[in-house]
């Protein structure tokens, strides 16, 4: 397998990868490009059996903090429906996503979950090595603040709500600027994860604090109410600032208490898992040839 990370200005970076493109993928058997700009890319790789992932807003669009669609992003998803048409295969990462392509045919077929990355803390041990205090609430944001499609207008006013309700302050840690082999140990020290997002594909971050068996309110978004059902110390709200609320303090309430690690792994959502189903998809594509 050769990677191929895509960097440079926004935008403009793609364009300057078509060459280097061409000339890392002449000895490969098949391209998986990871996003809709991606896949423009590699299907530039003519003889070369393509598959796409579309992750999230590349099909969905990208909204502002109101959640509106913005006209730009409407431009960019009509040309990934046309490139869906033009590759050998399609992944998304949802039924919602499935949907928007119509009689194009896709796989729905999340990011797995490294579970030997992602796995519950005990809380006393992850507040201590985070200095954090063991008589407050903490809260995770899943996000950047400031990015619209986050939400965090909304989260802002449900937190708001239930820190009049639960008489205390609520602290708010949004993941962010956190390296990335201590996710886990902020998601172990964290009481509950909220997600407020007006746009996700399936939510990577949903299931790896599924996998620390941190509790999560979460609005419908994405396929969070598939991966979800069913699971101990989760609920899956509505956009009502009022109702959502109501589920964080209930939540607090009932203390840190979750079967996520469990459900993951029930549901096949384990990196091995979706690894396999991957294969197959590529097997597929194979047989049928360029």
């Amino acid at each position: 397998m050769d990677v191929i990370e895509i960097k440079g200005l926004p935008k403009l970076k793609h364009f300057e990868a078509i060459s280097n493109v061409w000339e890392r993928m002449k000895s490969v058997d098949i391209i998986h490009a990871h996003y809709g700009y991606c896949g423009w890319v590699a299907r530039s790789q003519l003889n070369k059996p393509v598959v796409v992932s579309f992750m999230g807003n590349d099909l969905l669009g990208t909204p502002d903090a109101y959640g509106h669609i913005q006209p730009i992003s409407r431009i960019e998803v009509f040309f990934n429906l046309w490139l869906a048409r033009m590759v050998n295969a399609v992944i998304v990462k949802s039924v919602e996503m499935a949907k928007i392509i119509g009689p194009v045919k896709a796989h729905v077929l999340p990011n797995g979950v490294d579970m030997q990355t992602f796995y519950p803390i005990p809380r006393p041990q992850a507040r201590a090595l985070l200095e954090w205090s063991e008589d407050k609430l903490y809260i995770s944001f899943p996000g950047n603040p400031a990015e619209p499609r986050k939400g965090f207008l909304f989260a802002k006013a449900a937190i708001h709500q239930a820190e009049e309700q639960m008489g205390k302050p609520l602290a708010v840690i949004p993941l962010l600027n956190i390296p990335p082999h201590q996710v886990p140990l902020y998601m172990s020290a964290c009481d509950l994860m909220i997600m407020t997002s007006f746009i996700e594909g399936s939510p990577n971050v949903v299931k790896e604090a599924m996998a620390c068996n941190l509790p999560i309110v979460s609005v419908p978004v994405g396929d969070t109410a598939e991966l979800l059902k069913d699971v101990k110390g989760c609920v899956v709200s509505t956009r009502d600032v009022n109702r959502f609320a109501e589920d964080i303090v209930n939540l607090l309430k009932a203390k840190r208490s979750s079967n996520g690690r469990e459900a993951l792994q029930h549901k096949g959502l384990d990196l091995e898992s979706i690894a396999r189903r991957l294969i197959k998809i590529y097997e597929s594509v194979l047989a049928r040839g360029a």
